[in-house]
């Protein structure tokens, strides 16, 4: 059974499980998203955290954050920040916690007014906003829940009744608190039936006003969703240990479905078989890097127009354009006609495509696609791009921009940790096929970006190899010339430094230098030992000598994007 034949079976076992659990997740997702938001813009008034209450605002779920609490549908209720000494304003974002049942913000410093998105909360039951200093008073047009003070209802003295108490048929109207002014006629109170208690509502007062105590027959009143016995308790964790279960078991599942399709869904390259040109092709997966199509390429690369250089084993390279505006350098090894690509090219391109995978460094020019199709016929690799050219340009083009002595040196950094990362591959160790100024490009800020274009090679490369071509390489940074190496191993005098430097180090750093080149090219030191010599000479740590910003990122980010 062929690869898309197992797709078209398990695609619709797939499709069904993932349209049972998308309308939960788009619920979820749109919960947090509001809720989160109207939680941040909260965080973005607070001027003043002294105990950082709010540091892990902004991380993980809004469910997790501190002073928050939601539902099993991950809607905020109860947002607690008491005695925190926060200061600042209170956001009318708050207003879209529509499901808020609880908001207390006692003993902080917050100041201004209480916004009116929050007061006529649809939901809201308890506000407390004793202790703080907002600077008018404010109506609520609803009761709240009645918050008991210190010592309970019962510390509180009944207060006098100056007339009988109504009927549960008279209408009574709503106590407002003593500190506010009486209200105008159009602000006039709603009269309302005796259903409940009076309202106490705290503000910033010292002194809040007295508060009636509930009827004895009726308790104070809960939360709307708070149990009220040990079984609706019981039914409770019940239910949440049903949904965490059901909910892991088709985590599971999904996984498993895209684990099983991916394997089959991975991108093929098909080899020549051992009958030669004739034979049937046969799988060899790919998995590293995405597969692009040939049109794609064609598009970014405006028809393959723009030239931008060439390789020894007659492979050109072109740049290329994303639509995210990510430029890419793309490497057409072989064009033409199936028939006249061997096995041992169809080999060397996978074992190119493999190793240069695993490098993933940033002083590298990492590989990000690749391109295989039979009809028409095309071989391509898609690396990053480097805007700033080839080392071997600013060293000996009079018209390319100068490079002064700091940035030879974070050059030679990133060349030398670069290639010390290749040695120390494992399982199996990396050498550059061909090191030397050509290969090595240049990023925004200048940052060593070492490529390898080189395709048809038949002979593998030692690592001292890398080593000597290093010093040949480094003594060309000097001196800005191209180097002869037994020159310098039969002079007794080190070479004249480029003449274009304005500046560089004093004479005891150079025959440092010179000392690393000469060891280097009689091959006495393996990359890691150059690496920390040259380190302690220059002082630049692996860090510094990276670019400030890859555009590998970006450019794989939508290739990826596309290819899923």
């Amino acid at each position: 059974m062929s690869s898309d034949q197992r797709w078209r079976l398990l695609r619709p076992t797939f499709s069904i499980i993932f349209l049972f659990f998308l309308p939960h997740n788009l619920t979820f997702g749109l919960c947090f998203s509001t809720d989160a938001m109207a939680l941040m813009k909260f965080k973005e008034r607070i001027e003043r955290d002294p105990f950082g209450a709010l540091m892990n605002w902004g991380e993980l779920s809004h469910c997790s954050w501190s002073g928050v609490v939601c539902s099993h549908d991950g809607r905020v209720v109860i947002l607690n920040l008491r005695d925190l000494s926060l200061q600042g304003t209170i956001a009318p974002e708050l207003g879209n916690l529509t499901h808020l049942k609880s908001l207390i913000l006692r003993n902080n410093s917050f100041s201004g007014i209480v916004p009116e998105e929050v007061t006529e909360l649809q939901e809201l039951e308890t506000l407390d906003l004793c202790d703080n200093n907002f600077g008018q008073p404010f109506l609520f047009g609803r009761r709240l829940l009645q918050i008991p003070p210190p010592g309970g209802f019962d510390a509180v003295p009944p207060l006098p009744s100056p007339s009988p108490s109504p009927t549960e048929e008279e209408e009574v109207p709503i106590n407002f608190p003593s500190f506010l002014p009486p209200p105008t006629a159009s602000q006039a109170p709603p009269r309302m039936k005796r259903a409940n208690p009076p309202t106490e509502i705290q503000a910033n007062t010292p002194n809040p006003p007295p508060v009636f105590p509930p009827p004895a027959q009726s308790p104070p009143p809960q939360l709307s969703g708070v149990p009220h016995d040990g079984n609706n308790k019981r039914s409770h964790k019940t239910y949440i240990i049903v949904g965490v279960l059901v909910g892991v078991v088709g985590v599971m599942v999904v996984l498993v479905i895209f684990f099983l399709l991916w394997n089959q869904k991975v991108k093929m390259i098909k080899p020549w078989g051992a009958t030669g040109s004739s034979g049937q092709l046969q799988d060899v997966v790919i998995t590293d890097i995405p597969k692009l199509k040939l049109s794609e390429l064609e598009a970014a690369c405006e028809d393959f127009s723009n030239i931008i250089g060439s390789t020894s084993s007659d492979a050109t390279i072109y740049k290329g354009t994303l639509s995210t505006g990510s430029e890419i350098a793309v490497l057409a090894v072989a064009s033409g006609s199936l028939q006249d690509w061997s096995v041992d090219h169809e080999t060397q391109f996978q074992e190119k495509i493999q190793r240069l995978s695993q490098v993933n460094h940033k002083n590298f020019l990492n590989v990000i696609g690749y391109c295989h199709e039979d009809e028409p016929f095309n071989r391509m690799l898609v690396f990053e791009y480097a805007p700033n050219g080839s080392l071997f340009e600013h060293l000996h083009d009079q018209d390319a921009e100068q490079l002064d002595w700091p940035m030879r040196m974070r050059i030679v950094m990133g060349i030398a940790y670069c290639v010390e990362h290749m040695h120390n591959l494992n399982p199996k160790p990396i050498s550059h096929t061909n090191l030397n100024s050509s290969s090595v490009n240049l990023a925004t800020d200048y940052a060593a970006k070492v490529s390898d274009f080189t395709f048809l090679s038949t002979t593998s490369v030692e690592p001292m190899t890398n080593v000597v071509s290093f010093a040949t390489l480094l003594q060309e940074i000097i001196t800005g010339k191209i180097p002869d190496p037994d020159s310098l191993l039969h002079d007794e005098t080190n070479p004249v430094a480029d003449p274009t430097l304005e500046s560089f180090q004093e004479e005891e750093v150079m025959e440092k230098m010179w000392e690393v080149v000469r060891e280097c090219l009689n091959q006495k030191m393996e990359m890691k030992e150059v690496v920390v010599k040259l380190r302690d000479i220059t002082g630049i740590t692996a860090e510094a000598a990276l670019p400030s910003r890859s555009p590998a990122w970006w450019a794989e980010l939508e290739i990826i994007s596309t290819e899923v």
